[in-house]
């Protein structure tokens, strides 16, 4: 028992830090919605388990989703994706390298950069014979984002880690850059896995070349996951339950609200035949998600649908390799 007081103690000062940044960046002073680019997610495993996916053990996406994690990884990991979103209205790419810690350094690291956008927004000039705005051209948009992630491993159970981040914000005729911070913690023991990522805990100020300033607000994911009992010989199942709670205010745009504060709900069921094949099926903000995966020698390969009641599907494959 005695060992377990310091564990309660970083527990205590974690839930107290982040409760106090999150009172001290209040959401009024952030603006709504300017995070959601950074919001949506990587890799096709995460995308088929609806999102569910911050208690995860770690892979190569960790870094974007819960980056103190990466302290039990035990090999290296690269991964690539691409996803068509919302049918073809914008195109996700993600890639990340993930290096687990060494005997002479207690600390895990990896980087990772996303990129997303597309085509298709119309520039306007008043035709000066009939007087009405017409199309002229189409430009392109973009958000980027690039990362660098430390995490270590403190206790048996208790893992910590932090992430530097940097996002771009190209529109047509502005340019806005961005520096934020996410704070992370992971736990595990036999048949679970928990995990906290508090994202923009700084607020993620975006200033643009024109002068204009928009600010990220922080918001809070959290989770598990449990193995479930084998009830058929060699697979494996787990389910995992996270929610994503928002300080800005959403109300009707999110699943669930009550004043300032909103929450996401997502779900996820991933079953495993002999850790070679997968399929999986969760629920994205009560939005239906399916994915299947096949894991052979270093590789691994998912793909992921997600539906959207007002907007076209999202496709999502991804690339997952074993470096050594």
């Amino acid at each position: 028992m005695p060992m377990c007081r310091p564990t309660y103690r970083l527990a205590g000062s974690l839930i107290v830090f982040i409760t106090t940044m999150l009172v001290v960046t209040d959401g009024a002073n952030a603006t709504k919605f300017a995070g959601e680019p950074y919001h949506l997610g990587v890799g096709a495993r995460a995308l088929g388990r609806g999102g569910a996916y911050v208690a995860s053990p770690p892979d190569a996406s960790s870094m974007f989703w819960n980056v103190a994690s990466l302290a039990v990884l035990s090999r290296p990991e690269a991964m690539a994706q691409h996803a068509e979103t919302f049918g073809s209205l914008l195109d996700h790419d993600f890639v990340a390298v993930a290096v687990p810690s060494r005997p002479e350094s207690p600390w895990a690291w990896g980087v990772y950069g996303t990129y997303l956008g597309g085509s298709g927004i119309k520039i306007t000039e008043v035709d000066s014979l009939r007087g009405r705005p017409v199309a002229v051209r189409e430009e392109n948009h973009g958000d980027w984002s690039l990362a660098v992630g430390l995490a270590r491993k403190t206790s048996r159970w208790w893992h910590w880690g932090v992430a530097l981040k940097t996002v771009i914000r190209d529109l047509p005729g502005n340019m806005a850059y961005g520096l934020g911070l996410d704070l992370a913690w992971y736990g595990q023991g036999r048949g679970w896995r928990a995990g906290i990522k508090a994202a923009d805990i700084t607020t993620t100020f975006l200033s643009y070349d024109s002068g204009r300033n928009e600010s990220i607000n922080p918001h809070v994911n959290w989770g598990g996951e449990v193995d479930l009992p084998e009830v058929v010989n060699d697979i494996s199942s787990i389910v995992a339950v996270e929610a994503e709670t928002y300080f800005e205010g959403r109300e009707t745009a999110a699943q669930f609200w009550s004043g300032p504060i909103s929450v996401d709900l997502h779900v996820g069921f991933e079953a495993a035949y002999q850790n070679l094949l997968y399929g999986r099926i969760g629920s994205d903000a009560g939005r239906l998600a399916l994915g299947a995966g096949v894991a052979f020698d270093r590789w691994a390969i998912d793909a992921a649908l997600g539906d959207h009641e007002f907007l076209d599907n999202s496709y999502r494959v991804s690339l997952r390799y074993i470096l050594k």
